[in-house]
This record gives C-alpha cells, sequence and structure tokens, in this order.
C-alpha cells in the first residue's frame, strides 16, 4: 500500500506512521514553500524511519516552477521513489533511474501509460474514477487489467478505502494500491477538524468532478465547492475547497493511520484465505 501524497495533508507525521506500519509515505514536494523547507522535511523524515518513502512532484511549471530543483534535492537525498503528475517524465526518468531511485508516474489513458512506459517507468499509477483529487474518467474495473496488458506494474488508485477493494485491485491485476481519501481522516494528518468530519459525513453524490478550481478535473466534496466558486475572493478561499475520492461513504471514525495501513492490509488477507477456503 502507498499512501498518497496529498497537498497541504501529507506530512511527516502521516509519512512516517504509513511506512512504519508496512505501507510507504508520501507526500507532495509542493507542501514546502522553499527548496530548504523541502530538503529539511526529508532529512526529517529519514531521521524517523528507515523504511521506504516517496515525493510525488508535478511537472507542470505553470503550477510547480520549482519541480526540477525539488527533483534534485530527493536525488541527492536518495529517496527511494519519485512520483510524477501533470506533465510527461520522458526527460527525468534516466536521470531518476540513474541516481538509484525509482519513478512511478501517474495516468489516467493508455495514451499517457505507453508514453511513460517507452521512456522507461518503473510502475504506473492508474489513477482511475473515483479518485480523490485529479483523476481520471475511466472505470477501475477497466483501467487497470486495460494497462496490464503494458507488462508494467499497475498501482490502482481510486476509490480504495478498505481491505476489500484492496483484495478487488489485486484480483484485476495491480500490483499495488494507492490510498488518499482513507488517510485523509487519519489522526497523523494535517487536514482540518472540519474537512476531516466532511469525510465522515460524505457519500458518493457528494463528490464533484470539476476542472474549476486548477483547470484539471478532479474530485470535490460539492458542498465546499459551491463555496469556492461563490466567493469573491478565491485566493483566499481555495484552501477550504475539499477533495476526495468516492469511497467517502466507508470512512466512520479517525483512526491513527498505522491502524488503518494494518486494518486494511488484515481485511484483504482474510478474503484471500477465505476464498482459498472455498475452493
Amino acid at each position: 500500500m502507498i499512501g498518497a501524497p496529498m497537498f497541504l495533508v501529507s506530512y511527516s507525521d502521516l509519512v512516517v506512521a504509513v511506512s512504519e506500519a508496512g505501507g510507504a509515505g508520501t507526500f507532495p514536494s509542493m507542501n514546502f514553500r522553499s527548496l530548504s523547507e523541502l530538503r529539511d522535511a526529508i532529512t526529517e523524515i529519514q531521521s524517523r524511519t528507515s523504511k521506504p518513502f516517496g515525493v510525488n512532484i508535478i511537472l507542470h511549471r505553470e503550477h510547480n516552477p520549482d519541480w526540477k530543483g525539488q527533483l534534485d534535492i530527493c536525488l541527492l537525498k536518495k529517496v527511494k521513489f519519485i512520483i510524477t503528475s501533470l506533465g510527461v517524465p520522458r526527460t527525468i526518468i534516466k536521470e531518476v533511474k540513474a541516481a538509484g531511485s525509482n519513478i512511478f508516474c501517474d495516468v489516467t489513458n493508455m495514451r499517457m501509460a505507453e508514453t511513460v512506459c517507452h521512456a522507461g517507468a518503473d510502475a504506473l499509477i492508474a489513477v482511475s474514477s473515483g479518485a480523490g483529487g485529479h483523476a481520471g474518467n475511466i472505470s477501475p474495473f477497466a483501467l487497470i487489467p486495460y494497462l496490464s496488458q503494458l507488462g508494467v506494474p499497475v498501482i490502482a488508485a481510486g476509490g480504495i478505502v478498505n481491505g476489500k477493494q484492496m483484495a478487488a485491485a489485486f484480483c484485476l491485476g495491480a500490483s499495488a494500491v494507492y490510498v488518499g481519501t482513507r488517510l485523509l481522516a487519519s489522526k497523523e494528518s494535517a487536514a482540518s477538524n472540519h474537512y476531516k468530519e466532511s469525510i465522515l459525513n460524505a457519500v458518493p453524490e457528494d463528490i464533484r468532478y470539476s476542472p474549476e478550481v486548477s483547470g484539471i478535473p478532479a474530485n470535490w466534496i460539492e458542498t465546499s465547492l459551491e463555496e469556492y466558486l461563490s466567493h469573491t475572493d478565491k485566493k483566499k478561499k481555495w484552501k477550504d475547497v475539499y477533495s476526495a475520492g468516492h469511497g467517502v461513504y466507508d470512512i466512520k471514525e479517525i483512526l491513527p493511520a498505522g491502524e488503518i495501513v494494518k486494518n486494511m492490509a488484515e481485511e484483504c488477507r482474510t478474503i484471500f484465505a477465505n476464498f482459498k477456503e472455498s475452493l
């Protein structure tokens, strides 16, 4: 299990908790205002855990003009894996692999997947419909086996909040799963209490797929999106528009991240054990 990198939510405490529980924590490089703050955050995490963790880097210069400096710091600090989003990482894949790190690339369709596979990506993150934040529009039941044809490990992303969905992703051909919304409602998450309560109270019908915040389609809790869109000063209000995936329906309480990881893994193992016994 990989803990999905969540903007202004995934910081050191969440990364360490997920990795120490047997998953792999991650965070977005853009959570830090300066390159020195990013370097200090990586140093802190490495001082608290020896387990693998990753950093998500947005390659779109309009959204993240400092991405190259962020990448250089990650490679210098020997971060185990880099996750790329919103850009074609052809020019950096060789650099990442030469530095001894792995590179996983967000994709939402076959065209994107083929491009990064041909460039040498180590894994594809299949961002399906129902994922929190920026998401594709293809069902995971189609997207995971579709991309698995390329022969590169596929990491399933979108609506995975429990062990049953985790097991289903593996049955579809995924090598790992990406979990975001469930960990958003964890004790170590930096989300506000109001954000966490919104997750606990939401159902799939409350999630709206819209490009109206960043210009790129993403899934948002509709009430927060409507409030954002009606506000005259959006620069002050954007922090209060809440992204979430369709899996919100099964999130009933805020738990420690490590407990969430272990509960999901145990439920997944139990499902496969019971299935084996029934054969």
